[in-house]
């Protein structure tokens, strides 16, 4: 995977901390999105599915 570095100038550390913030949740909701584990192996693979799309659509 590529990841740039962006330099973000500003006087105000609170808007960097806030868009770090913001980018942690936005990555936290894309590895529940998208698990990287294989759901085959588990008992329910179907019903586990069905939750992740349930709380994907409720979210």
């Amino acid at each position: 995977m590529n990841t740039s570095s962006v330099k973000i100038q500003t006087n105000n550390p609170h808007v960097v901390n806030s868009i770090l913030d913001e980018l942690r949740l936005l990555r936290t909701e894309v590895m529940m999105l998208f698990p990287q584990e294989n759901i085959e192996d588990y008992a329910h693979p179907k019903k586990i599915k069905k939750s992740y799309q349930k709380a994907k659509d409720k979210y």
